[in-house]
């Protein structure tokens, strides 16, 4: 059995049969024995995950927040007193796997599918979904080509980067406005990013928002780099030292991320704000693989920080998510995209009570469409723990989505932006990192 035909089913808890996880659902002490989670006959929610390739962290967290979210649906009795199971299929990082797997799914009586951990296999993902007539949930996936002009079966719960109020113009504002509020207006910006993935649009929106709502700062250079063929971020670093711009602006992964800001603080030079967006300086390892002292007061547009704040009297926060995530996966620490799949397991136990059944796909799409609430812990289970609610538009999009943007203060992901989520001051300048 070739990897990608391997199959994770929770809910139920997963067992080992022949060497490999199995779709046989039984009793632990995570799953629905334990939970109640109703009878009848499961419902099946189908991930296609990337377990294996480039992007595997991010499809093994979102897969184990999955779980987690189903282990605490099928505590509260499950959707429609049903238990709930996680189905995943391994597309191996790789965007051409995914339609075969999605129609497994399908065929295998998921009622909605998840996918695709990254925004280069969501967006084939998200093509299929219609051919496919199956719903396709996109919690944190952030490319804008997700979506597209007649879709009917895709749903992007968090902001496009390249949207208005997506992370990367959300990250420029959040910066400008400590900026001007310190009184020391910037008159300079660089941008680096990565050459694939969601950074080319990443660039495009911090540019659009630098000409159009801050054209006092003059965009110096813009440059791309390719994190597969760079192992050296140092002469990076000393184009942009040679620049000198106020406002040092970074887009990548973590392979990119975790080389830059070491660079940058061996450099001794410091902008007086680094700014980015998702990818390596919001990953849960970033704090810890650059040093604390080069990652603190970085700037950056972000899914999620388990210091959002949850409202009064409620079961589920985001700071609960991150403690039960630690205790169930040996300590291993969860960031914002498991964050916006456990949200969004919450968002469709909404919908199909509101769908009724399971039975008809069209049902279960208008249903999604119909879906709105208000903020952290809008639905009915108050298992949505990010910092928007959710109402989607003709194309799919969730118009209600926010991006919040998070400052790294004393060694943690503190949320600064909007007002709505703010919970501390941004700090400008920065600190001086140690040489």
């Amino acid at each position: 059995m070739s990897l990608n035909r391997r199959r994770f089913l929770m809910g139920a808890g997963a067992v080992a049969a022949g060497g490999l996880l199995s779709a046989c659902g039984s009793g632990d002490s995570g799953g629905s024995g334990s939970g109640g989670g109703g009878g009848g006959e499961p419902i099946k929610i189908g991930y296609v995950a990337a377990l294996t390739g480039p992007v595997a962290a991010y499809g093994t967290q979102t897969l184990n927040a999955l779980q987690l979210a189903a282990r605490d649906l099928n505590g509260l009795g499950g959707i429609m007193g049903r238990p709930v199971e996680i189905e995943a299929v391994d597309n191996g990082s790789k965007p051409d796997a995914v339609p075969a797997l999605m129609r497994q799914l399908a065929t295998d009586g998921c009622a909605v599918l998840f996918g695709a951990s990254a925004s280069p296999p969501t967006i084939v993902a998200a093509q299929t979904a219609d051919q496919l007539r199956v719903p396709l949930v996109v919690p944190m996936e952030a490319a804008d080509a997700i979506i597209g002009e007649g879709r009917q079966y895709v749903f992007k719960v968090a902001p496009s980067v390249l949207a208005e109020n997506g992370w990367a113009a959300q990250s420029v504002r959040a910066a400008m406005g400590a900026a001007q509020a310190a009184g020391q207006q910037p008159a300079t910006a660089m941008i680096l990013h990565a050459s694939t993935g969601a950074y080319p649009e990443a660039r495009d929106a911090w540019v659009r928002t630098f000409a159009e709502e801050f054209p006092g700062v003059q965009v110096l250079q813009v440059l791309s780099f390719d994190e597969a063929a760079t192992s050296d971020y140092a002469p990076l670093v000393s184009q942009a030292q040679a620049a000198n711009p106020d406002l040092l602006v970074f887009g990548g992964n973590p392979q990119s991320a975790f080389q830059f800001y070491p660079a940058l603080a061996r450099s001794g030079w410091n902008p007086k704000a680094t700014i980015s967006c998702l990818g390596g300086n919001t990953n849960t390892q970033f704090i810890e693989s650059v040093g604390a002292a080069a990652a603190e007061n970085d700037i950056a547009g972000n899914y999620w920080t388990p210091k959002l704040a949850a409202k009064p009297g409620a079961q589920f926060s985001p700071q609960k998510f991150y403690d039960d995530y630690v205790a169930a996966y040996g300590g291993q620490k969860p960031d914002g995209v498991g964050a916006y799949y456990y949200a969004s397991l919450g968002l469709v136990a909404d919908a199909l009570t509101q769908a009724g059944s399971t039975d008809n796909p069209q049902t279960i799409m208008e249903a999604l469409r119909a879906t709105e609430f208000d903020g952290l812990s809008g639905d009915s289970n108050g298992m949505f723990i990010v910092g928007h609610g959710v109402k989607f538009d003709a194309r799919g999009q969730n118009t209600a989505a926010d991006g919040v943007v998070t400052q790294i203060q004393n060694g943690d992901y503190v949320p600064v932006y909007p007002e709505a989520v703010a919970t501390a001051q941004v700090v400008y300048p920065r600190v001086a990192v140690a040489g």
